[in-house]
């Protein structure tokens, strides 16, 4: 059953499949507590194979051939994004299969039976294993010896070590029926792993959909209900890969810490490289949250070149009922909250951050970034920088420069009315004001850093702010370029997805331009890049000409020329930015024919494709434009995108 995403509240209502209501995030530009309503107008069942996945979306291609673009929402993820509303509709998720046990990583849990002698040595290979979800440690005693000295049958759940030469080491867990701390377990040549998990993070393009139940909605949205996968077997190539990378696929954290308890534990201290937490959560949450911490250190430290001389102290509540005495009041009130707060105190030319969060990933991370920026520069900046920043490290993920932020975010910054930039990096607001307007500085700071137009200057501009650089301004950096960037960042927020490139979707606004004539204007546009200047502008009216020659790949499926798919993906599609700024509605080109441009100005193209699947684009056209001599042509029809 879905619920509304409301900012403070959720409201739950029933719900069928055909013409039913679902409850949304409203739009907070009309009222707080108004609620738009859609309705379910189909629900089809679909077979196939994955053309392709990214955050919160997977892409459909059922045994007809149709492929269907649909939202898809994971375990832990908050809900699903549409057009204009966010609900939260979790998806049944069932992916299994028959793999190489070079699947298995250190620290992975796997299921397996044994026959083992007095000794605890193995007698027979295993021929099974089962990597399934929501495994515990355990040894379970299938068959008893008949007598002292002989062996017996367990079942046993543990932790892998190592996988050589056709040898399985596993970590036992304490148990009074196998006593040694490790067993070495020989695999039959033909062993495989039989996989059983419940969410997407194994699977990749080109995997079975055995079955899968879509809902449309009247947004034009698919979402996934219910899917079943099937991964392909492991491929020679993948072997060879495996063998490089010293057995296996790279291992999630939750995988390499399958073998802790996720018992809650007592207050304590558990450390890495960069951070001190003190903490009451699990043994397992605890090296899983040290872990993407870690990974936020190091991008941050790459991003910055520079890091803090000390590590980063954390305080992460699970119960606050066992802190009470050890933390100060800001810090409690904030966990009580369910939110965190970073204390920062001044020490001659050092300062030490300290970070007091409740134990959800999101916030520790946010937190941390305030750390790390006050250890490292004496500051965090103003708040639209510093709460900007911290969102985008939270979000952060190793190189990898998409978008992927809740979906509440995303519709929130689709449907409501545009904050202007002067607003948003205004003096005087302070933290903790609003999750919508975090979400604007997010937006803001995710495009400054990745957008190649103004990344170079951002970079520069975050550390001399956090050194508190006097004379140091955003207007004085970007007042220059203040109508392009004013420009971008309002379509960035009109187009922002889950997927979306900011990076590979930045306006050129380096290319001269000049009146298309009778000579050909030639220019190559490239399938892996948003709206590209042909350099020629046009006339209202007046009929062009035109010719593409070539093929791009809009997915990693097969080369098209610039007529595209049946379905339009791959078609060269043209848009007119006018001297004013204002965009046309996008219309259809193709490989040859002539076209009246809707409004005169600067004449743009590219291949169309979803904002969210750009960066699967492969190759380039080459576009020959001319003016027409006879003004006969009719008129293009609008694009649908």
């Amino acid at each position: 059953m879905p619920t509304l995403l409301f900012p403070n509240r959720q409201v739950w209502l029933p719900v069928a499949f055909v013409a039913t209501m679902l409850p949304l995030l409203a739009a907070p530009a009309v009222t707080a507590h108004a609620q738009r309503v859609i309705r379910a107008t189909d629900r089809i069942t679909v077979a196939g194979r994955i053309r392709s996945i990214g955050p919160g979306r997977i892409e459909i291609e059922d045994e007809s051939g149709k492929v269907r673009l649909c939202r898809i929402q994971q375990p832990g993820e908050d809900g699903l994004a549409l057009q204009g509303a966010a609900v939260r509709f979790p998806a049944k998720i069932e992916v299994r299969g028959e793999q190489s046990p070079r699947v298995l990583t250190r620290g992975m849990l796997v299921e397996f039976d044994v026959k083992t002698g007095s000794s605890g040595r193995v007698r027979e290979p295993v021929t099974t294993l089962r990597w399934l979800d929501g495994l515990e440690p355990t040894v379970e005693v299938l068959q008893q010896p008949q007598r002292r000295g002989q062996g017996g049958t367990y079942r046993i759940v543990a932790a892998v070590v190592q996988l050589r030469a056709g040898k399985l080491t596993v970590a036992l867990p304490s148990n009074r029926a196998i006593r040694r701390s490790k067993l070495t377990v020989p695999l039959d040549e033909n062993a495989s792993v039989t996989v059983r998990l419940t969410d997407l993070k194994r699977v990749r393009e080109g995997a079975t959909v055995e079955q899968a139940s879509l809902v449309k909605f009247d947004t034009g949205d698919w979402a996934v209900e219910s899917i079943r996968i099937l991964l392909p077997e492991a491929s020679k190539v993948d072997t060879a890969r495996s063998k490089r990378k010293r057995g296996g696929s790279p291992a999630t954290a939750e995988d390499r810490y399958g073998y802790l308890s996720d018992q809650p534990s007592p207050p304590r201290d558990v450390r890495s490289s960069h951070f001190v937490l003190h903490t009451d959560l699990s043994d397992r949450q605890a090296k899983i949250l040290l872990d993407r911490l870690e990974t936020m250190y190091g991008l941050l430290a790459r991003y910055f070149g520079s890091r803090p001389m000390r590590p980063i102290e954390c305080y992460v509540v699970r119960d606050l009922s066992q802190w009470s005495s050890r933390l100060p009041e800001a810090g409690a009130a904030k966990i009580a909250a369910r939110a965190g707060v970073t204390i920062s105190t001044r020490l001659g030319k050092q300062t030490r951050a300290v970070v007091y969060a409740c134990d959800k990933p999101g916030v520790v991370q946010h937190e941390a970034v305030h750390a790390f920026c006050a250890q490292t520069f004496g500051s965090t900046g103003p708040t639209w920088y510093a709460e900007g920043i911290a969102e985008v490290g939270n979000y952060w993920k190793n190189d990898n420069p998409q978008v992927d932020v809740p979906a509440v975010v995303i519709t929130y910054l689709k449907t409501t009315q545009r904050k202007p930039l002067s607003q948003i990096v205004a003096p005087g607001q302070i933290t903790g004001d609003s999750w919508q307007a975090y979400a604007w500085r997010w937006a803001l700071c995710h495009l400054l850093m990745n957008n190649p137009n103004y990344a170079p200057r951002f970079r520069s501009l975050g550390v001399r702010l956090m050194r508190g650089e006097k004379g140091v301004s955003f207007e004085s950096v970007y007042g220059p370029v203040a109508s392009q960037l004013s420009f971008e960042y309002d379509w960035f927020t009109r187009h922002v997805d889950n997927g979306f490139r900011a990076d590979l979707c930045a306006w050129d606004w380096k290319r001269r331009f000049r009146p298309i004539s009778s000579k050909p204007l030639k220019v190559t546009i490239e399938a892996r890049r948003g709206w590209q200047p042909s350099g020629g502008t046009v006339d209202a009216g007046r009929s062009y000409a035109y010719t593409a020659t070539g093929t791009w790949k809009p997915d990693s499926g097969g080369a098209v020329p610039a007529d595209g798919r049946p379905d339009g993906v791959g078609r060269l599609v043209g848009i007119i930015l006018s001297d004013s700024g204002e965009l046309s509605r996008p219309f259809d080109l193709g490989e040859q024919g002539r076209f009246r441009p809707p409004t005169s100005g600067k004449l743009y193209l590219r291949c169309r494709d979803d904002w969210t699947r750009i960066a699967d684009n492969s190759g380039a056209i080459r576009v020959e434009l001319v003016r027409s001599p006879s003004d006969s042509s009719p008129k293009p029809s609008p694009s649908p995108r």
